[in-house]
């Protein structure tokens, strides 16, 4: 594993719990109580001991604990994935390599939490628990609050959140409060008890104090931890200096008096140090220009000075953040000139190391702005691909405030508010990028400026405006050079010729253009983009067959880099593709996969538009149910975005469904909605052409007119599939208006189309509802292959329909359990033995089934009597957790005072099978010729000790009642066996019996008087003296008198 920055691996490596500190049981076993929640937020002003209790919780927890120490750079949420992943994957090794984050750099948050919660669920079967401190830092980032509101929507249950921080989080509390997700701790939970601070006294200062003394100091200081600790310090081992009214209870008057108390090395070295965020030996020793810096950390940390350490090497130290603040304040009050030679080191130091966001910080602080913008600049590219927007966005402000210009920050930052459809505020920051040019005579840069103004204009559906900048573009840098560059302008001149003046030839060429670029390059994701471009060109212009080759290519290539957005885009077009070539399974299994990489993105343009197409397919195969609440989603995805083009797409397509159906008022009534949603006075073609399809039925001429003006431009302007459709409507038309003979040359002219473009599926769709014009296609028109492949589309597609209403039979669901107590102990799923449930679960399992439901109380007294009641119900938990993951998800429930087993899992229960034929068998009268058959087969239900590897209380107990009905179902048994002259039966089975309890007396006189009919006199002399010798032996007794005369009538 790669090396970890200094303060990455602070970040995720917990501060050594400092045992001369008091162990804060309530509080521990407090959040240990709280374990079955989501989330459990632990919020104080500074100074009440957080992170020493979090430090505290992971010393003397046995759950393991993922550590996350926020600082002011995990405000962006890429740099806070990438230090919850590190933390994941330290604590549990099989994490590693599992998640791609550079894959899911263009992600929204929603998706980065889906995507963590996924690889939790997959490969982490144990509870743990996820533990930020410094969370209060969250509230500064919108999109890490999305993302901790994400997890906690998706938060798989091995999983505790515990957060620490000076302010609740702004997630969503009210949801969790309802759910019962949600404890809580403040400051007057945190604050010292009477107890707690004489232990405090004692532990560290070695003060004994009084009742009087202790209530007068919480009196004092409110229970104030740093409060009490800094008051101590003011004089040692001197009781009357923790009760000195006289001081203001006030943390930089009590910081100060100690801080001047201390030698001047110590002094310098800390006001020197406080300019780092986090130190190591290294970073002092090269900022303070000196050697002996290991020594001087130690020194503070065992005098308590408010640092804090991790305990694995190379160590790292901090200083609390409230005692940092004031370190800084005193260093800037003395001696503002060396403040800032500190700073310039520290953030040289740093960039040196790669944690460029913290030395451009540091510059910026120094007063080095020409520093920082040269830094930050030379950076942007880096931060860009990594997904490092709220970086980019924190320069940006905090450059502008310093008067200075960072052209690159900006211009990246519009791009990227371009990418997620806030195109006004890239069109903003575009011009802040353009001021800060001036004058410059970079080349490159302006021509990035061109094409970011050209995809504003285009997504703005200004495709003129976007043709003329992406041109501009290209006349700033040459061909031969900056391929990516103009690879892009080429990109976006194509979208804009195709989408916006119909050219879909020449937006062909471009677009191929881009692709002969990019192939050159060593940009995948670029490439691919622009293969996809080409595809769509390609399908558009009716090229069916090089539009899917095409978009195989660009689906591998995206496969390699994983990344899910582009891949949804993929999904989404190799599903069309399959679509129009008939294969309407295959596509809605595309479509699948479009939609979970679309929501793993957290993308929902992207969603909206596979819905669309998965309603397509349905609508197509008639099945109407199904397509209107596709169409109904993918409108809300779409309307919620105020996204116009996929709302216009989604109007059309739903009036097609209902026109479809005869509903052609509905019908117009979506196409109205639809023009409402178009920036252009002139209806798009598409809307041209479903409103003549409408006026067809009912204003055939009306219908002819409309749509062979349309086609007088088609080939030029127009789609395949549009031309196809314009084709079919026509002769639709004239043949509802009675033109029989017009509406066939009409139509053999769309066949001829159709055929040269691979737009078959639309019109065997259109076909499948009108049956009149099919019935009169199929007795006129001659032989035609094209006709042929139609008829036989339109057959699979009413086959797959009648397949989709037709009700499916629903397999049972249950699981059936097979537990096996009766010489081992034994779990079985569908046969396959679970080797890995944990000793505890394994008992609890038992436990529930054998008493059906049990109070919570009951259940933590018996498995865990000794605990604390914190532990208990932690390790309640984690049982119950280890249950529901060997099993199944639901397999224990719990009503909130009560556990249970699911009913419905199949349980076969060896101790139920015993049971249930000891029960018949002690039902029936001596004698009866049933009986023995019974007691046989509750005596072989019998296998062994019950549960033999565990010694619990609860099992010893009822191990023993077992082992007593099966003596007595033996004795029964030798009775009923007598009974039919069977002693060697009889025999047989008492002597198994008394192997288990040669004690009983019943058994011994059974056993004496079998052998007396069998006549094994011998056997009888032995038998009865072994007995004696045990019962004097073991018990000091002698046999009962039925025993001794029995013996005595036998060998007598």
């Amino acid at each position: 594993m790669a090396r970890m920055d200094p303060i990455l691996r602070h970040s995720i490596t917990p501060p050594v719990f400092d045992e001369g500190k008091i162990h804060r049981e309530r509080l521990v076993d407090g959040i240990h109580a709280n374990i079955p929640r989501k989330l459990i937020v632990v919020a104080t002003p500074p100074g009440y001991g957080k992170t020493t209790l979090a430090a505290d919780f992971t010393k003397h927890t046995d759950l393991p604990v993922c550590w996350v120490r926020l600082t002011e750079a995990d405000q962006d949420v890429m740099r806070l994935v990438r230090v919850l992943e590190a933390s994941l994957a330290k604590r549990f090794r099989r994490l590693r390599g599992n998640l791609d984050l550079d894959a899911l750099v263009r992600s929204k948050p929603e998706g980065l939490a889906r995507a963590f919660a996924e690889v939790i669920e997959q490969l982490i079967d144990e509870p743990f628990v996820i533990l930020m401190d410094d969370v209060h830092l969250a509230n500064n980032s919108n999109d890490v609050l999305r993302f901790l509101d994400g997890f906690l929507d998706v938060q798989p249950e091995q999983v505790t959140l515990v957060f620490f921080g000076r302010e609740v989080p702004e997630v969503a509390l009210a949801k969790l409060m309802a759910e019962g997700n949600l404890a809580g701790y403040g400051p007057h939970d945190l604050a010292l008890t009477e107890g707690e601070l004489k232990k405090l006294a004692t532990k560290i200062y070695s003060i004994e104090l009084s009742d009087r003394s202790a209530g007068d100091l919480l009196e004092e200081t409110r229970g104030w931890i740093t409060g009490v600790l800094l008051s101590a310090k003011l004089g040692i081992n001197r009781q009357q200096s923790w009760l000195d009214r006289s001081r203001p209870m006030v943390f930089e008057y009590l910081a100060s008096v100690v801080l001047n108390r201390q030698p001047d090395e110590i002094r310098r070295f800390m006001l020197d140090t406080s300019v780092m965020p986090v130190m190591t030996v290294a970073s002092c020793n090269a900022v303070l220009e000196r050697r002996d810096s290991e020594r001087y950390l130690r020194r503070v940390l065992k005098e308590g000075l408010f640092v804090t350490a991790t305990g694995e090497g190379p160590r790292t130290y901090e200083y609390h953040p409230q005692f940092r603040e004031f370190l800084l304040d005193v260093l800037q009050n003395s001696d503002a000139r060396r403040m800032g030679i500190m700073r310039r080191r520290a953030g040289e130091y740093l960039a040196k190391q790669g944690l460029i966001e913290h030395a451009v910080n540091l510059y910026l602080e120094a007063d080095s702005v020409r520093k920082a913008v040269e830094l930050a600049e030379s950076h942007v590219r880096s931060m860009y691909v990594e997904g490092r927007i709220k970086t980019l966005e924190t320069w940006g402000k905090r450059l502008r405030e310093h008067g200075k210009s960072a052209p690159s920050v900006f211009l990246f930052l519009a791009l990227e508010y371009s990418n997620q459809g806030r195109q006004d505020a890239a069109y903003e920051t575009l011009n802040q990028a353009i001021d800060t040019l001036g004058g410059r005579k970079n080349k490159e840069l302006m021509a990035q400026a061109e094409n970011v103004r050209g995809q504003i204009a285009y997504y703005r559906e200004e495709f003129e405006e976007a043709i003329e900048a992406v041109e501009k573009a290209m006349t700033l840098v040459p061909a031969s050079d900056q391929w990516g560059i103009r690879a892009m302008s080429l990109r976006l001149k194509s979208l804009a010729l195709a989408f916006g003046q119909g050219e879909f030839e020449r937006a062909e060429e471009l677009a191929g253009e881009a692709v002969s670029l990019l192939e050159q390059s060593e940009n995948e994701h670029a490439l691919a983009t622009a293969l996809i471009d080409l595809s769509s060109m390609q399908a558009k212009r009716g090229r069916v067959i090089d539009a899917n080759i095409t978009s195989n290519r660009a689906h591998e290539i995206l496969v390699g880099i994983g990344s899910p957005l582009p891949l949804a885009v993929s999904f989404n077009n190799l599903a069309f593709d399959a679509h129009m070539q008939g294969k309407f399974e295959e596509a809605l299994g595309l479509y699948g996969e479009a939609l979970k990489h679309a929501r793993l993105a957290g993308a929902p343009v992207r969603e909206a538009t596979v819905l669309f197409g998965q309603a397509d397919i349905f609508n197509d195969l008639g099945l109407a149910l199904q397509a209107a609440e596709l169409y109904a989603q993918g409108l809300m995805v779409a309307t919620s975005l105020e996204n116009e083009a996929l709302i216009r797409y989604g109007a059309v397509q739903t009036s097609v469904l209902h026109r479809r159906r005869g509903g052609n008022t509905l019908g117009m009534e979506w196409v109205k909605r639809a023009i409402e949603h178009s920036k252009s006075n002139v209806p798009s073609t598409m809307i041209q052409i479903q409103l003549g399809a409408l006026e067809a039925m009912g204003s055939p001429m009306s219908a002819c007119k409309r749509l062979s003006s349309l086609l007088e431009h088609a080939s030029q302007k127009y789609s395949a599939l549009e031309t196809t459709l314009a084709h079919f409507f026509l002769a639709l038309a004239l043949f509802e208006n009675g033109r029989k003979r017009d509406a066939k040359t009409q139509f053999n002219e769309c066949l001829l189309w159709a055929s040269q473009h691979g737009s078959e599926q639309v019109l065997a769709a259109e076909l499948m509802y009108q049956p009149d014009f099919m019935t009169y296609l199929k007795n006129s028109i001659d032989e035609n292959t094209t006709f042929s492949l139609l008829q036989q589309r339109m057959d699979t597609m009413q086959a797959l329909a009648s397949a989709y209403r037709e009700p499916k039979v629903e397999r049972s669901s249950s699981v059936e359990i097979e537990l096996i107590t009766f010489g081992q102990t034994r779990v079985l799923r569908d046969g396959i033995a679970i080797s890995d449930l944990a000793p505890a679960s394994k008992e609890l399992l038992f436990y529930l089934v054998d008493n059906k439901r049990i109070d919570r109380d009951v259940l933590i007294e018996t498995f865990w009597p000794d605990y604390p009641p914190g532990r208990q119900t932690s390790n309640l938990h984690t049982a119950v957790y280890s249950l529901r993951r060997a099993i199944g998800k639901d397999t224990v429930l719990s009503d909130g005072s009560a556990y249970f087993l699911s009913s419905d899992f199949e349980i076969e229960y060896d101790v139920g099978r015993f049971e249930n034929a000891a029960e018949v068998a002690e039902s029936l009268a001596p004698g009866d010729p049933r009986k023995l058959f019974a007691l046989t087969e509750a005596i072989n239900s019998y296998a062994g000790p019950y549960m033999p590897e565990f010694s619990s209380n609860w099992i010893i107990d009822r191990r023993r009642l077992l082992e007593m009905r099966y003596l007595d179902l033996a004795a029964n048994y030798a009775d009923e066996a007598l009974l039919r002259d069977q002693p060697t039966r009889a025999v047989n089975a008492l002597r198994v019996a008394l192997k288990m309890d040669p004690y009983r007396d019943d058994l011994n006189l059974r056993i004496l008087e079998v052998l007396g009919r069998l006549g094994r006199r011998s056997e009888i002399v032995a038998h009865y003296q072994r007995y004696v010798r045990l019962l004097s032996d073991e018990l000091g007794l002698d046999p009962p008198e039925i025993v001794r005369d029995t013996y005595t009538r036998l060998i007598g």
